[in-house]
């Protein structure tokens, strides 16, 4: 359907040949219309050409079916939000013993929990994995109170799935598939590797100087499924919007529209480079105009979009495989919303000199489980650079310059017009925290190797 948006389409194809991206799927709702794109294919190893129905990992924005999942579970009476979950798991064990009392499903769902949200836990693919991963969560060091502070979490998604599963004796991924893609007709959408297998879909690959490689890691386990591991295509991910946009379906309603609004509605702040979180859902604002989004990135070597206007009756999905389609999604993303959704494009922010000798306060590694951030002074330039385990074989996205826009608020030097992140003090004046990318990383007192 390319005639219908012939400069994205053109956007598309020249930004995924640059970012090294083989194929991606692009999905558009506006004025009651659907409309997909596509380009290239679905691997660099004799793959075919990507269509609308091709299956894609949609990475975390798989969070939100697993919210969805326990409204479910809300309105027929069988989980509170704000009851503790040891109440419903007496067995849960986690490292500290208060935070055990007063974690609830609320806190889990508003990446709130507080215990560390970045731990890569492989317990195989049989139906006892997410069990199996939730009994090591006592090894999680707890960093922040319950309810206290925003800090992205996978791991907090891991327990929510697990939760269903305990109230139901169900296992998670059929839960989703009963409750929430089978009642919407979303017939596309699929968790586990040899469902997937015998339909198109997409490999994911890695990118090294521009150029595209197959990767031989799936990028996820079967433990991740709650937080991340759901397949999808373009038409059903448009699917998933019109039902968050105006309760629209194919099939049948799986929550009440009262619900489906509580889903989305703000439930407290978030950290850059969010600015509030419903359940699951991230919200930004562009001016006046309110974003709901997520978005997923599977080890680098999938990487997605999802974004709707609800005030516009608007909503675009990217779908891509390789680690450059963050670029590519972000390319469309502001394309789509300037041109389709009638959205002015950011002016960028006026960039504030830091006093030089407060430079050196912000160095140093910054940690937040699995992943570390990493901000260098090189003269009078801070950068920041996001670090990933050595043996998750996958490269780590490039660094980049900070330019600050406000107290102890930065954004990339590149590209001033979004906020990036926020170093946070303590009661004395020390820069302890850093948010970026919706993460709360502790400043680690060791030095940078």
């Amino acid at each position: 359907m390319a005639d219908s948006f012939p400069e994205l389409q053109a956007l598309l194809d020249e930004t995924a040949g640059k970012a090294g991206v083989p194929g991606a799927a692009v999905g558009i709702h506006h004025g009651g219309q659907d409309t997909v794109l596509t380009t290239g294919s679905t691997s660099v190893e004799g793959g075919q050409a990507v269509d609308e129905n091709t299956l894609f990992m949609i990475g975390s924005t798989t969070k939100t079916f697993t919210a969805a999942l326990l409204m479910t579970l809300v309105e027929e009476g069988t989980l509170d939000l704000d009851t503790p979950v040891v109440d419903y798991l007496p067995e849960l064990e986690l490292a500290d013993p208060a935070a055990r009392e007063r974690v609830t499903a609320r806190h889990l769902l508003t990446h709130t929990g507080g215990f560390l949200g970045d731990r890569d836990i492989e317990t195989g693919w049989g139906d006892d994995a997410l069990a199996a991963a939730v009994r090591q969560f006592g090894e999680l060091p707890q960093t922040f109170r319950p309810g206290s502070t925003f800090s992205y979490s996978n791991t907090g998604f891991l327990l929510a799935g697990h939760l269903a599963e305990v109230l139901t004796r169900t296992p998670y991924e059929d839960l989703v598939r009963t409750r929430i893609l089978e009642p919407l007709a979303m017939n596309e959408s699929f968790f586990l590797p040899w469902e997937v297998l015998l339909r198109p879909h997409a490999v994911g690959h890695t990118v090294t100087d521009g150029s595209p490689a197959v990767s031989r890691s799936l990028g996820i386990n079967r433990a991740g499924n709650p937080a991340g591991g759901l397949w999808s295509s373009a038409r059903d991910q448009l699917r998933w919007a019109r039902f968050f946009l105006s309760g629209d379906t194919s099939g049948s309603r799986p929550v009440s529209d009262a619900g489906r609004t509580a889903l989305i509605q703000p439930q407290r702040p978030a950290a850059l480079a969010f600015e509030e979180v419903g359940l699951s859902w991230l919200r930004t604002r562009h001016g006046d105009t309110g974003l709901v989004r997520h978005g997923g990135n599977v080890s680098f070597l999938q990487v997605s979009e999802f974004v709707m206007i609800p005030e516009r009756e608007f909503a675009v999905t990217v779908l891509t495989n390789s680690g450059g389609g963050g670029a590519l999604g972000t390319a469309v993303l502001h394309w789509a919303t300037e041109h389709i959704a009638n959205l002015a494009p950011p002016a960028p922010r006026q960039v504030i000199d830091a006093p030089a000798s407060r430079l050196a306060d912000y160095t140093g590694r910054f940690e937040t489980g699995d992943l570390a951030i990493d901000i260098t002074l090189s003269g009078d330039v801070l950068q920041a650079q996001m670090v990933v385990p050595e043996d998750a074989g996958v490269a780590a996205p490039p660094p980049f310059e900070i330019a600050f826009v406000d107290d102890d608020v930065f954004a990339r030097a590149a590209d001033t017009r979004h906020r990036s992140g926020r170093f946070l003090r303590n009661e004395h004046g020390q820069v302890t925290l850093v948010e970026m990318g919706g993460r709360t990383a502790v400043r680690d007192t060791r030095p940078v190797v």
